[in-house]
């Protein structure tokens, strides 16, 4: 065997290798491609009531590739509305697509404000970002966060190597925005952050089983 052919061994030997790992991520991220399954949330549970609604002009286009939308009421509360937008590769939406840039977008005044409880998503604490937009004498507050896969997060910086890590290992390049937001009526912030944080504890349960 010639010395030239003994150097090509190796070299084929790893490209051999390589091209099996991409074949394997590409089986794995194949595999790993679920999508949401909404009817796991419920239009009635511990007293709130749900309708679906279109989206909100004051958004722009909704991007997602599957999102539940629902106005949910209790009693005679100020409404709860929640949006869950799914996403097959969340690193294309993080640029672009969150409340600090979706609301001045459409002539909103934002207000940050003390950070929210967040709770927890399988497992996970939730670092929820939270504003108060304004516009036209209205204003609402808002919370939101990303899911990369099933790990909660609050901004695309702190994690955007987390999902790289992630779509490396598992295949998974999917996420979801949850965004829930109240009017903010006579109570203020306080009552409009009371009545979030209410829907918020039934709500995550069920967001665990619908998404993937």
């Amino acid at each position: 065997m010639g010395l030239m052919q003994k150097r090509l061994i190796p070299l084929i030997a790893l490209f051999a290798v390589t091209f099996a790992a991409v074949q394997g991520a590409e089986k794995s991220r194949e595999q790993q491609r679920k999508q949401p399954d909404w009817s796991a949330v419920p239009y009635a549970f511990d007293g709130w009531q749900g309708l679906d609604t279109s989206f909100d002009p004051v958004y722009g286009r909704d991007p997602a590739d599957l999102s539940l939308l629902r106005v949910y009421t209790k009693g005679n509360q100020v409404p709860v509305i929640v949006y869950a937008g799914f996403y097959s590769d969340l690193a294309t939406i993080l640029e672009v697509h969150t409340p600090e840039l979706c609301y001045p977008a459409q002539g909103w005044a934002i207000l940050p404000v003390a950070p929210p409880s967040g709770g927890a998503f399988r497992g996970q604490p939730i670092t929820a970002r939270e504003i108060k937009a304004e516009r036209l004498g209205s204003s609402r507050l808002v919370t939101w966060w990303y899911n990369a896969g099933s790990r909660p997060f609050e901004t695309r910086i702190r994690y955007v190597y987390a999902m790289l890590m992630m779509s490396v290992l598992t295949g998974r390049t999917d996420g979801s925005l949850v965004r829930i937001e109240s009017p903010i009526d006579a109570g203020g912030e306080a009552a409009a952050q009371a009545r979030i944080e209410d829907f918020r504890k039934s709500f995550l349960p069920m967001l665990e089983k619908a998404l993937p």
